[in-house]
């Protein structure tokens, strides 16, 4: 992008440019004929132009260019540097007889124009004793003329130079255009959105202002041409402040939040002004036009003071925003004086491709301060998100404490209340039956009572131990696991062996991760149980300095069969919510020789949970 800023530069520095004699002539009240202008012309009453530049600026005068014809400029073209400019009459006077040759301007098709180009070009073709008379009628608007006689190679050197700048203009403006829509997608942020319609609306403004929108879009529409450049231009006004409140995250709050408001209202009612008013409106352009550079005046003053006081309350975007907006004002002012007649017309670059050049700087810079927005909106959201996952954390440790609490609660009771009392009836049964061993029904049914009442404790007792492993308390974590291998393979369905390294001291664990260990291993073990069909089951714990080692390994029908209950099972997907919430791994694989492999890594030292 440099070196199409530099290439730009040099030829700018290098533009040329090519005198001619003009004269011309203003016609105040818009009464003259082409034959009284000739003949004023030949009482020697015209003025010559000084130089290829005129800018009376906003005119109520229509103004008659003269062109004498000779040797020096036949076979030339006229270039009228001006591509908006209403209405245009190009006479050509044999003998003292000027008669109409061409009649364009905006208000008439484009295919009305002696040359295809966005420009007003016109064929000097006539003989030596020729007279050219051209009626330049841009009442009630802004005129600035750049009027030259080059020859086609003059012509072509002109074209190719201004189609340069433009391309390279262009050209940014597209990429950027291009940046803006992938980062709208990608972000969904309403920021970028308004970004890419102030792109557009800036697009369609340099399309109408250079009379490109006129050649390729709305050719058909000779009204709509002489409106464009003030729609654009007050939709533009709207987009400017919208991006800016954007930008900056603007609050309601302040000061300048209500005049952009009516700023923006101001600027859409006066865009209806210019779209939908019939072409009587014509006459009252003026001030239209007038109102509408005293409504870019203000903005200008209202987004300036916005961007101060969000800098004085130390916003960042603010200054990237003022650093980006700054060059657009500077280039954006230059060419409004120049288009006023404050200054000459010479500087043809400035008023041809100000405000373009001024767009140019500020979206490059105004991408930086984007990025830097990005990066910040990035970084913010992974600070917040890492406060809310240890806000997660922090809730999740304190359910688990809660629910382990509440299970211990009613272990205690199961286990000291209703065992007790069960234990109390089952002792005074049998004290019963030892006493009347005579009567063998009576004897028969307590028996039968004094049954149930056993398989009730045990399953108030395995209920208990259940809500919580009271074995890690009485005899530690170790203990426990060696325990519950012991109690499976007591029913003689499957044989358990065990390794387990390690858990000698297990003060820097808290309860809550020992009960979850716990349980995932006692889960794991029901789930081969009840589907694996194995015969054969190993059990292999190690305590690493940073993590613990899990695997389980049995002799079953492997994973076929068994991953679909698995994998839908109730217990399993607490197991695995339980080493997610540990920041663990859990992976399931079939063995070659079959049955099932399960292996689960849980980091340690986690201070956050354990």
């Amino acid at each position: 992008m440099i070196r199409y800023l530099s290439i730009l530069l040099l030829i700018i520095l290098s533009e040329v440019s090519f005198a001619s004699s003009i004269d011309i002539y203003e016609d105040k009240r818009n009464i003259l004929t082409s034959g009284q202008v000739l003949d004023i012309f030949n009482q020697g009453k015209t003025k010559k132009l000084s130089s290829e530049s005129f800018n009376p600026g906003f005119t109520q005068s229509v103004y008659w260019l003269i062109i004498k014809s000779g040797p020096e400029n036949f076979n030339h073209k006229l270039i009228i540097g001006n591509a908006h400019i209403n209405k245009l009459e190009f006479y050509i006077s044999e003998r003292n007889n000027p008669q109409l040759k061409y009649l364009t301007g905006d208000h008439f098709p484009f295919k009305q124009r002696p040359v295809i180009n966005h420009l007003f070009i016109f064929p000097l073709e006539a003989g030596d004793q020729s007279v050219y008379l051209i009626k330049i009628d841009k009442r009630a608007e802004s005129l600035q003329l750049n009027a030259q006689i080059l020859s086609s190679e003059q012509l072509f050197q002109k074209s190719t130079k201004e189609n340069l700048i433009a391309g390279i203009l262009w050209g940014i403006i597209i990429l950027v255009i291009v940046f803006v829509c992938f980062m709208y997608i990608t972000v969904r942020e309403k920021l970028y959105l308004y970004y890419l319609l102030y792109l557009l609306i800036a697009s369609l403004w340099i399309a109408a202002d250079k009379g490109y929108g006129y050649r390729f879009l709305w050719s058909e529409y000779p009204d709509f041409a002489s409106r464009a450049r003030p729609v654009f231009n007050a939709a533009w006004n709207i987009l400017i402040i919208q991006l800016m409140q954007s930008f900056i995250n603007q609050s309601r709050k302040s000061h300048f939040y209500k005049p952009l408001h009516i700023a923006k209202i101001t600027s859409f009612i006066l865009a209806l002004c210019f779209l939908l008013l019939p072409t009587a409106f014509h006459s009252f352009s003026y001030w239209f036009l007038g109102g509408l550079l005293l409504l870019g005046a203000i903005t200008v003053i209202l987004i300036s003071l916005s961007l101060a006081e969000q800098i004085f309350m130390r916003n960042r975007a603010a200054w990237f925003y003022t650093i980006s907006i700054f060059m657009l004002i500077v280039f954006s002012v230059a060419e409004l004086i120049i288009h006023s007649g404050q200054s000459n017309y010479e500087l043809y670059y400035l008023s041809n491709f100000g405000i373009q050049t001024g767009l140019v700087i500020e979206i490059i810079v105004l991408n930086f301060g984007l990025a830097h927005r990005f990066n910040s909106y990035k970084n913010d959201k992974e600070s917040l998100l890492i406060e809310v996952n240890k806000k997660q954390n922090e809730l999740t440790a304190r359910i688990i404490e809660t629910q382990e609490t509440e299970r211990r609660k009613i272990a205690d009771q199961l286990h000291d209340d209703v065992g007790s009392m069960l234990s109390l009836a089952i002792l005074q049964i049998s004290t019963v039956i030892d006493k009347e061993r005579s009567e063998d029904k009576s004897k028969i049914n307590l028996e039968k009572s004094m049954k149930v009442l056993y398989t009730v404790s045990d399953t108030i007792r395995n209920m208990s131990h259940t809500l919580t492993p009271l074995a890690i308390e009485k005899y530690g974590f170790k203990n426990a696991i060696i325990d519950l291998v012991a109690s499976i393979n007591l029913t003689n369905t499957i044989h358990v062996e065990h390794v387990i390294l390690g858990f000698e001291n297990t003060e820097n664990y808290t309860a809550n991760f020992l009960n979850d260990m716990y349980r995932i291993i006692q889960e794991l073990l029901n789930n081969m149980i009840k589907h694996s069909e194995a015969s054969h089951c190993l059990i292999q714990l190690i305590e690493h300095d940073d993590a613990l080692s899990l695997l389980i390994e049995d002799n079953g029908k492997g994973l076929k069969d068994t991953q679909f209950k698995i994998q839908n099972g109730v217990g399993l997907n607490n197991i695995k919510s339980r080493v997610d919430y540990f920041k663990g791994q859990i992976e399931f694989s079939e063995k070659i020789e079959g049955g099932t492999l399960i292996n689960i890594e849980v980091p340690v030292y986690n201070p956050e949970i354990c």
